[in-house]
């Protein structure tokens, strides 16, 4: 009697077993898709499409995954330049007036000497751009924080302040002031502004090119010039963005449901195949007497 009812035990959690693994073979998962209709932007690689006065460019499109770019030619962006520290004189950065090397200048932040009485170390306010020259014809030293040339006359050498030497070009500049430098970036002579000078380094702002780049995922959100889109690849060379987030939401939503179900049938499975072999070695273990 009690292998019987063992045996019939086994068959209903095999059969319940089974079952559950069943639905979890054939059962299909839902994805997260966008009918062309509902679509607000329907793009391939090299379109240009307008997103609240701003317009954006599909630069590339893959398998499953993209890249948008917005091209700003009105950016502001700025630029740093480091000091000499507490280096030599032309141990800061180097900065082209112009596009040929012999436009080079080195940078040199003139630190002001603070007042007795003054216990916090004054700020700069003005750095020096000096030409740069061959060693071999002048020797510049620093002397307290100013750069000197080194000139002979008559058998005597004399410190001589690089801005009063006529062939070394030296120019001054404070925040506020313009000037124009070569940036290697965009290879090009760019008008800028001082807008900060510290102890350490000079900012520079200029108006430029900015290139930012947006990427694109199945199934995942964009946001373009603040506003929130949903991303289906329907083919490796096309994309839409949908603005009806509630609707692509519950397509995800949908999905968590499907996965939590199926988890669900996998401990049914796991469980009643468990109880399936924990009954049979109990149907056929020996009875006393």
């Amino acid at each position: 009697m009690q292998f019987r009812a063992g045996i019939l035990y086994v068959v209903l959690f095999v059969v319940v077993a089974a079952g559950a693994y069943g639905v979890i073979a054939t059962a299909e998962s839902p994805e997260v898709t966008i009918d062309e209709a509902n679509a607000d932007y329907v793009l391939e690689a090299g379109d240009e499409f307008e997103v609240d006065g701003q317009t954006f460019n599909v630069s590339e499109l893959g398998a499953g995954t993209g890249t948008v770019e917005y091209v700003d030619e009105e950016a502001v962006l700025e630029v740093q330049w480091e000091g000499q520290g507490d280096g030599d004189w032309d141990g800061g950065d180097s900065v082209f007036l112009g596009e040929s090397e012999d436009d080079e200048y080195h940078l040199m932040i003139i630190m002001p000497e603070a007042a007795e009485d003054d216990e916090d170390e004054a700020e700069p306010e003005e750095f020096l751009l000096i030409e740069a020259v061959d060693d071999d014809e002048f020797e510049i030293v620093q002397r307290e924080g100013e750069p000197y040339v080194v000139v002979s006359e008559d058998g005597t050498e004399e410190l001589v302040h690089v801005t009063d030497v006529d062939e070394i070009d030296t120019q001054v500049y404070q925040e506020g002031d313009g000037i124009e430098f070569y940036d290697d970036e965009d290879e090009t002579m760019v008008d800028g502004e001082v807008t900060d000078i510290g102890a350490e380094l000079v900012t520079v702002e200029y108006i430029g090119t900015e290139i930012d780049e947006y990427d694109l995922t199945n199934a995942e959100t964009v946001t373009l010039n603040d506003q929130e889109f949903g991303v289906y690849f329907p083919s490796d060379e096309q994309v839409y963005l949908t603005s009806d987030l509630d609707a692509f939401q519950a397509q995800h939503d949908e999905i968590e449901d499907h996965g939590d179900r199926v988890q669900g049938l996998w401990w049914v499975a796991s469980l009643a195949a468990l109880t399936a072999i924990v009954i049979a070695g109990l149907a056929f273990m020996p009875v006393r007497g």
